[in-house]
């Protein structure tokens, strides 16, 4: 499964039980956990579609025709 779709699985639970929780069909009692249910499901989504940080790439070696073009460019031949 995509980290995207289990992101998007996790975060329409937690809407659910956001919505159930505003609803006031649960009782005083379980506001709380409902809440921490939500906070533990969003930062679960957060950590799933991070990012991870890439390593600093090389800069790529030119092509041998860039090499000759810049030499001639260099000694001032016109049109080669």
């Amino acid at each position: 499964m995509k980290a995207q779709n289990l992101a998007s699985i996790f975060l329409y639970i937690a809407v659910i039980f956001h919505l159930l929780g505003m609803s006031g069909w649960t009782s005083a009692k379980l506001a709380q956990p409902i809440e921490l249910v939500i906070l533990a499901l969003m930062l679960l989504s957060i950590f799933i579609l991070r990012k991870k940080k890439r390593n600093k790439r090389r800069a790529r070696r030119p092509a041998p025709e860039v090499a000759v073009m810049l030499e001639h460019a260099e000694e001032g031949e016109p049109g080669k």
